[in-house]
């Protein structure tokens, strides 16, 4: 009798034992499962902030850059600060024409003729034309090696102060950036040429 309990006692705690390490068992997986997907999951969040970053810093550098390209450019219009044949300052350092006469008055009135006939601004397939669109390759950044990326910028001309009667010498640009299926505002500036400071008012 007491053997045939033993028996029945072990015959129970085998199968316990064995229900138990199976339970154990699904349990790790499921818990081993869960960390890896996190893990995967997280990784992946940093991985699409950190490329979000380098992609923000590299729009932003190379709308910096035309930015610095086009000042430079309206920097130097009609600024002829190098003597002439004879050795004579042809506009005593001051903006002029590069035969020595003044600025005129057209000149002054509206300068996005002028802006659009930059070298700089013409970066697109359209010369001339107030919207400019360009892509930036690997050789500028080896982020836009990926999804491609458009830069567009936009010319208004507008009066100081946005007043009417007042020439128009500013003009304000607005640069947008598409990639995918976003389209968004990047950021707006106001350049005036140097030029005007040296043009009377048109009122």
């Amino acid at each position: 009798m007491n053997i045939q309990l033993k028996k029945f006692c072990l015959k129970k705690r085998t199968e316990k034992d064995y229900g138990f390490g199976l339970v154990d068992a699904v349990l790790s997986m499921s818990l081993l499962l869960g960390v890896i997907t996190y893990g995967i999951y997280f990784s992946s969040l940093r991985l699409n902030t950190v490329y979000n970053s380098n992609l923000t810093r590299s729009i932003n550098k190379e709308i910096q850059r035309d930015i610095e390209r086009l000042k430079s450019e309206l920097w130097c219009m009609y600024f002829e600060g190098k003597p002439d044949c004879q050795g004579n300052p042809v506009c005593n350092g001051q903006y002029c024409l590069s035969n020595g006469e003044s600025l005129p008055r057209y000149k002054c009135k509206d300068m996005a003729i002028e802006i659009l006939n930059l070298n700089s601004w013409n970066v697109g397939e359209n010369p001339g034309s107030i919207i400019q669109s360009w892509v930036p390759g690997p050789k500028r950044s080896k982020v836009f090696t990926g999804e491609k990326v458009t830069i567009s910028r936009t010319l208004t001309v507008k009066s100081p102060l946005n007043n009417q009667l007042i020439d128009k010498s500013i003009g304000s640009i607005d640069y947008t950036v598409s990639w995918g299926k976003e389209i968004k505002h990047w950021v707006s500036i106001d350049l005036a040429p140097e030029a005007h400071s040296w043009c009377a008012q048109v009122i």
